[in-house]
């Protein structure tokens, strides 16, 4: 069977024909390493090829276009003689942003991790849920002091276990075009500045954490903004830290996720629209989770969305919508939450009890 032949290389066959290379020179160097024929199916072919290029190149020059759009449809126009007068082509102008993102992305430096072996660790958890951090709205520079008084924490003890949750309206917008996961437009941010500053912030805390736990886990934890940004920035930090050998990754696409630790049972969710309620809340972990919830002694739920803390006790499960310490945007400035605290909020665990909190 044949293989597929790249257009790069029909391109640079048509390229060296006009320049005056025979086609019996193209067809050993080119053509062969990816297809099989004789000389004159490869000929046949090239003439082909020939008259594609000619063609693109017209609807371009009749277009108007140049080649930084990526083409989706074209529509003609043709005069009496079947010739082209102009040239409609179809394009998506963030076409280029994405291939500015995956540039980024695939030009960062390989990571030199440490290796590091606790000999002994704490029984204490740490959970670090810095929900709703906006970053596009937000960037580095303002977390800054949130990333030092976090490292901070993570420096005091050598921990069973560090839970990171990743998502959660990590970034403000989901695409190129400032929407979000449902595709309402709100304010456009500048994704491969955001993605940068997000990477920053988060491998820090990371290795700090690889240091000082015998596991850190990461959990994406869906948001309404960034749900497939947010994902694809887990999977960056899946391949960057692979080769850390005490490092779990949870990247499943699911509304609801749970850390068990000890006798606490901690539920992990942004909980919007019909998870607004407490008591709604509630009733999903204990139906999703009931074996985990027989078997603890404190339940808690963490959940984000609002930006400002709020706590309610419904039949021994604490409900916690947990305090943002990022930018006010739009939607929650004309809702009127102005006048909450910013500040995150850090969570430390002993195997029997919520040991402290800790607002950064």
């Amino acid at each position: 069977m044949s293989k597929v032949i790249p257009v790069e290389v029909k391109q640079k066959c048509v390229e060296l024909y006009d320049k005056g290379v025979s086609t019996e020179k193209l067809y050993k160097e080119y053509y062969l390493k990816y297809g099989s024929g004789k000389l004159s199916t490869f000929e046949r072919l090239l003439r082909k090829w020939k008259n594609k290029t000619r063609v693109d190149n017209k609807l371009l020059e009749k277009g108007n276009l140049g080649y930084k759009f990526t083409p989706h449809a074209t529509t003609v126009q043709l005069d009496k003689n079947g010739e082209i007068i102009q040239s409609w082509i179809k394009g998506k102008a963030d076409d280029n942003l994405y291939l500015d993102l995956i540039k980024h992305i695939t030009n960062l430096p390989k990571l030199e991790l440490e290796e590091v072996k606790l000999e002994t660790a704490e029984d204490y958890m740490l959970e670090i849920p810095l929900y709703d951090m906006h970053f596009g709205i937000a960037d580095f520079n303002y977390y800054k002091s949130t990333l030092a008084e976090v490292i901070e924490i993570i420096q005091r003890r050598n921990y069973k276990e560090i839970n990171i949750i990743i998502g959660q309206d990590l970034f403000h917008n989901d695409d190129f075009r400032g929407r979000t996961a449902s595709g309402r437009e709100i304010e456009h941010t500048d994704i491969t500045v955001a993605w940068e500053d997000a990477r920053k912030f988060y491998y820090k805390i990371i290795e700090e954490s690889l240091k000082q736990s015998k596991k850190t886990r990461i959990i994406y934890s869906k948001g309404n903004h960034d749900e497939s940004l947010s994902w694809a920035f887990v999977q960056m930090i899946k391949a960057q830290f692979k080769d850390a050998d005490n490092i779990t990754i949870d990247d499943e696409i699911k509304e609801r996720k749970l850390i068990t630790f000890g006798d606490n049972f901690i539920g992990i969710t942004h909980g919007e629209k019909g998870q607004a309620k407490s008591r709604n809340l509630n009733n999903m972990f204990v139906i999703e989770y009931p074996q985990e919830f027989a078997k603890s002694k404190v339940r808690e739920i963490h959940a984000g969305h609002l930006h400002h803390e709020r706590i309610k006790d419904d039949f021994g499960i604490m409900a916690r919508r947990l305090s943002s310490g990022g930018i006010t945007d739009t939607w929650h400035y004309e809702q009127g939450y102005v006048g909450a605290h910013k500040r995150f909020m850090v969570f430390e665990w002993t195997k029997e009890k919520l040991a402290a909190i800790y607002y950064v």
